[in-house]
């Protein structure tokens, strides 16, 4: 138990974490809105939608979280192939939770708003979820955080 808190410590005060945070509040934004439009405006549909501003979303996150937040020096190319496979995995993990607990969690609440909104929740849900596991992929995989 020590050591996971001496870890989490660490976690907290690393800068790679902020930069990221940082960066992410932006891409973030942009995702959320372009998500949110796609959906409610134009009726795709909850996967197209959050698929679409997603990959739009990504290629600043990679640019920026590259050079900002992780520092890396690798080879552009396999650090690109990298971010996107992590960019599939958490999308595919955060987005295919968010959805059916949403479903699950929203109608036994029975707040109307809530209900009305189910689905632009659902994608605010897998957008925290996401932001959570992309940290730790870029971090550890993507990036290979070399200071």
């Amino acid at each position: 138990m020590r050591r996971a808190l001496k870890w989490l410590g660490q976690l907290i005060r690393d800068p790679s974490l902020h930069w990221f945070l940082l960066i992410g509040l932006g891409n973030t934004a942009l995702s959320v809105f372009l998500q949110l439009l796609f959906y409610s405006r134009f009726h795709w549909g909850y996967w197209p939608s959050s698929a679409l501003a997603f990959c739009i979303a990504s290629v600043s996150s990679f640019y920026l979280n590259r050079r900002f937040s992780f520092h890396s020096h690798g080879a552009v190319w396999a650090d690109a192939l990298r971010f996107s496979l992590n960019i599939a995995v958490c999308y595919l993990i955060a987005y295919g939770i968010a959805q059916p607990l949403t479903n699950l969690v929203v109608p036994k609440i029975g707040w109307p708003l809530l209900v009305r909104f189910q689905g632009e929740l659902s994608m605010l849900v897998g957008n925290g979820l996401f932001t959570c596991l992309n940290y730790f992929g870029q971090r550890f995989f993507a990036f290979s955080c070399r200071d």
